[in-house]
C-alpha cells in the first residue's frame, strides 16, 4: 500500500515538472485561461459565458424597453370588431 503511494506521489511529482518546464525553465508565460482573454479562444470563436448571457440579457431588456412606448386603443379596437 506504501509503496503505491509512493510511486503514484513520483508519477504526479513528474507530471507537475514536466508541465511547467515552458514556464520555468524556458521563461515563456504562462498560458491565459481566461476565456475572454485568451486569443486561441478568439480566434475560434468562443466566448465567456457570462459575457454572453449578459449580451443577450441587455438584448431582450432594450426590445423590452422598446415595446413599452407601444400602447393600444381598446376601444378603437372594440369598436373595430363590432363591424
Amino acid at each position: 500500500m506504501l509503496q503505491l503511494f509512493l510511486v503514484v506521489l513520483v508519477i504526479v511529482a513528474i507530471a507537475f515538472i514536466a508541465l511547467g518546464i515552458n514556464v520555468f525553465l524556458f521563461k515563456r508565460p504562462f498560458p491565459e485561461t481566461e476565456v475572454s482573454r485568451n486569443k486561441e479562444m478568439h480566434k475560434r470563436g468562443i466566448k465567456c459565458a457570462k459575457c454572453e448571457e449578459m449580451r443577450v440579457f441587455r438584448k431582450q431588456q432594450n426590445l423590452k424597453n422598446s415595446l413599452q412606448h407601444v400602447s393600444l386603443d381598446i376601444e378603437r379596437l372594440q369598436s373595430d370588431d363590432e363591424r
